[in-house]
């Protein structure tokens, strides 16, 4: 852990110049706040990570629950041992008396190895549970990683057996043994304190805007509800965006039976003709925006179906595939992270619905049903043993399949630009968008009530 130095005499001097290796230990910490603010200031604003689109590393790193130490993002106290070693490290030098310097290096110990732990904890959960990274973070971790390291190789080993850690006078310099020791485990106690509150104590990892609006921001104009069924609502929502400012708002609402207005009247989704959990009629009618190569969309569909299963008919989701890939999604920023197949998946489940709507749920369970997505090859076969092969062609070059698509993907941006998060899953309820993994039924439960007034089934509390 550490190189010896004779340091027994208490009239050793003290280099007016900083040693190179304190030199490049301040350098890495640099960066590492850097990335630690950065990554702290995204977390509070909740904001996009720059270079990092839906479903990238960054994204799924950064959204996942490893991403949190009890409710604070783990970049806010990272930001802060970075900082207290780097003082540390400055203390070090100003401080020349033997008792003093020591007390520097008792504080450098104790934080490089939180630091060095940390680093270690945080990669290991990319790599093996996440399976995911994040460059910044990973920056962030190599660069306090080696800051650690070379503080702990340069400690000033005492070298007369009978330096004490703690005493005070006694004129000799140097850490002694025992301390190191004492203070590894201190450092060691704190990872473990990161660590168990991580596992014990799950965040909610949604952000969730409620997006009700002002007075005098709705969409001006009417737009006729009654239509026939070779109506164009892509071409009708664009009708109605260019006469009117774009609504702040999902505002979701049935304009007629089985016909619901988002974005005040921006979208108009005929509930026949889309997929959905449940029943057209429901009552109550929310909206899930998900890629079948997205972890959390795969965590979030049981979720769905037992929420759905429990209020039955009062409850209806509109499932809406939203392919991360800027192949078949122009509302994606041209330099996003663009995920493999997702084009090719989604068009599969909206021709599956075209094709077979009975067989729908069917599709979604299989392609969910694993931790990855089954390859192209094989879904489309699936696809093919569910509806027929003429019927999955046909429903693939139907002009309703582009459609749907391209409102699926103008929806995805418009709650991008209102709630400031392009995090998949979506579920909008009522005035609110949700972004991001949702823990539990019960979970769900809470924002339906919340933003929807919908009561729990008997039996269920809150």
């Amino acid at each position: 852990m550490s190189e010896k130095t004779n340091t027994n005499s208490s009239s050793q001097p003290t280099s007016a110049t900083t040693p190179a290796w304190l030199v490049l230990v301040r350098l890495l910490l640099a960066v590492a706040i850097v990335g630690a603010s950065y990554l702290a200031w995204v977390a509070i604003h909740h904001g996009p990570v720059a270079g990092c689109g839906p479903e990238s590393g960054c994204d799924k790193v950064l959204h996942s629950r490893w991403a949190y130490w009890l409710d604070v993002p783990v970049s806010v106290p990272a930001l802060l041992v970075y900082l207290a070693l780097l003082g540390a490290t400055v203390l070090l030098q100003k401080r020349t008396a033997p008792d003093d310097e020591r007390g520097s290096w008792a504080a450098i110990i104790a934080l490089a190895v939180i630091v060095a732990g940390a680093a270690l904890w945080f990669v290991g959960l990319q790599v093996f549970v996440i399976k995911a990274y994040c460059k910044f973070c990973m920056t962030a971790h190599a660069c306090g990683l080696l800051a650690a390291i070379l503080c702990l190789r340069h400690i000033p080993m005492a070298t007369d057996p009978d330096t004490r850690m703690w005493s005070t006078g006694s004129g000799k310099r140097g850490v002694p043994g025992s301390g190191v020791l004492l203070l590894s485990l201190i450092g060691i106690a704190g990872v473990v304190v990161l660590a168990g509150g991580q596992l014990l104590v799950q965040k909610k990892l949604n952000v969730v805007k409620d997006l009700r609006p002002g007075v005098g921001r709705g969409a001006k104009g009417t737009v006729s509800t009654s239509s026939s069924k070779g109506t164009n609502y892509l071409a009708l929502a664009a009708a109605v965006a260019a006469q009117a400012p774009q609504p702040m708002s999902p505002n979701i609402r049935l304009v007629s039976p089985r016909l619901l207005s988002v974005y005040s009247n921006t979208f108009l989704l005929k509930l026949d003709e889309v997929p959905m959990m449940g029943s057209p009629d429901a009552e109550n009618v929310i909206i899930y925006l998900f890629d079948y190569t997205c972890p959390h969309c795969r965590s979030l569909h049981p979720i769905l179906l037992e929420t759905q299963r429990q209020f039955s008919n009062r409850l209806g989701i509109v499932c809406l595939p939203m392919p991360i890939s800027t192949n078949c999604n122009p509302f994606l920023p041209p330099n996003a992270n663009s995920v493999p197949n997702s084009c090719e998946y989604v068009r599969l489940g909206l021709a599956v619905w075209r094709a077979k709507p009975a067989a729908f749920r069917q599709f979604d369970d299989w392609m969910f049903s694993s931790d990855q997505p089954a390859p192209v090859a094989q879904a489309q076969e699936y696809a093919t043993q569910l509806v027929g092969a003429d019927k999955l062609q046909a429903a693939l070059a139907d002009s309703w399949l582009p459609q749907q698509l391209a409102i699926d993907c103008q929806l995805h941006s418009t709650n991008w630009t209102v709630s400031g998060s392009p995090a998949l899953p979506q579920v909008i309820l009522g005035d609110a968008v949700s972004s991001g993994p949702l823990n539990s039924v019960q979970h769900l439960m809470i924002m339906l009530n919340h933003y929807l007034g919908l009561t729990p089934p008997a039996g269920r509390g809150l």
